[in-house]
Parts: C-alpha cells; structure tokens; sequence
C-alpha cells in the first residue's frame, strides 16, 4: 500500500492508495490523527480491495465538522458552523486534486465518526457528490440536523452504513441522548428513501469511546464490499 501525505490549500491530508482503480473514500479526521489508528483501521479493510482512502486533518473539530452554527451542549461549547468552508474546500480543491493525482475512482464514498460522522452524512446530502456514506457514531443529536434532513433525498443508487453504541444513549446529557432515537429514525428514513440502494444500521457493545478504529473500519468496510 502507498502513503503520501500532502497540503492541499492548507489542509494536511494523508493519501493511502491501495491497488489501482476502486473507491475513493473520503475521511475527516482530527490534527495529528495517530499513524497507529489509520493502521488498525487499514488491516480490517478487505482484503484485495482497490481503494483511495484520503485523510483529511481538522484544525478546529467544533467548527471545521459542524453544518450549521449552535450552541454547544456542554458548558463553554460552542459550534460555528465551519462545515460549509470544510465542504467547499473538499469538493472545490481536495477532490479536484486526488482525482488529478491518481485518476477518477469508481465510486466516491464519505465517511468520519462522531462529529465528523455527522459531516459525513451531511456532505453525502448536500453536495450530490458521493454514492455513498459511513457514518459512525455520527452525532445525530446535533441540533437542527431532524428538520435538515427531512427535506432531503439521497442521491440516487447509494449505500449508507450508520452505527452507534449501544450506551450512547444512556448519557445523562439530555440533548445527546437524544442519539439513540435520532440514529433509529435516520435509519428508518434511509430505508424508505427510493434512492438509496443499501443501508444499514449496526449496533455496538459500549459508549462512544469504545473500539473506535474498529468500528470505522467496519464502516468502510462494509463500503468497499460491494466494490
């Protein structure tokens, strides 16, 4: 497997190129994520499998992968909604750029977990530009996301894979709680959505810190799979 990284308009991306061809899998990821973490989540990926996996560096986690502005759920938080700048430099520089390096893929996927699970799947809606999503513990309680995603339709012939764990619901912050039925119902939308081909939802042992690098490698696993 190939690495490089690059900066690309002033974001530090991590390019993992495996085989030729395949999938382009698009990943938001905090500054300075762990060269031991993507490794984990690379040996459960299939294996064979052609694919593009590009990780993207975050400089701000709150703002960088928030869609919208709203106020934070825990004291001194706060979302400024940088979502859309992070969307714009995807599709306007960093696709654009991969595609120029090596080649147009088969299918271009989004995928992140928590915060950037939700930009995922909220990229995956408002750009029309991916076929398909991984959104992994994706912060579905985040406020505003119900009444956005309720006007919307996926784009045609997609593939969604939505996970949570099991405990995430059981927090005593009110608004987060609200995970559990947001994902369920999210999922239920998916499922009647005529556009999307496949969806899923998999539900884990344990809070949403638990067996992280796993469960995003099973969501972009579970992408590659009909590849």
């Amino acid at each position: 497997m190939d690495k490089i990284s690059e900066v690309i308009e002033g974001v530090t991306c991590h390019i993992y190129q495996n085989g030729s061809g395949g999938q382009a899998i698009y990943w938001g990821t905090m500054a300075q994520e762990s060269r031991e973490t993507v490794v984990k989540i690379l040996r459960e990926l299939r294996p064979g499998a052609a694919f593009t996996l590009v990780c993207y560096e975050a400089k701000d986690w709150n703002r960088d992968f928030s869609p919208w502005a709203a106020q934070g759920v825990r004291p001194g938080e706060a979302f400024s909604g940088g979502g859309a700048a992070t969307l714009d430099w995807l599709t306007g520089a960093c696709i654009p750029y991969i595609e120029g390096k090596f080649g147009k893929p088969s299918a271009r996927m989004t995928g992140g977990y928590s915060l950037s699970g939700l930009f995922a799947l909220w990229a995956f809606y408002e750009s029309g530009l991916f076929t398909g999503c991984a959104s992994c513990s994706g912060s579905l309680w985040f406020p505003g996301w119900a009444d956005y995603v309720s006007e919307k339709k996926a784009p045609q012939g997609s593939r969604v894979y939505l996970s949570l764990g099991m405990k995430e619901e059981k927090t005593r912050n009110a608004a987060m709680a609200a995970v559990g039925d947001r994902t369920r119902a999210m999922h239920e939308r998916l499922a009647s959505d005529e556009n999307v081909m496949k969806t899923e939802l998999v539900w884990h042992n344990g809070g949403h810190f638990a067996d992280v690098e796993r469960r995003i490698a099973q969501g972009f696993a579970w992408l590659l799979r009909d590849a």
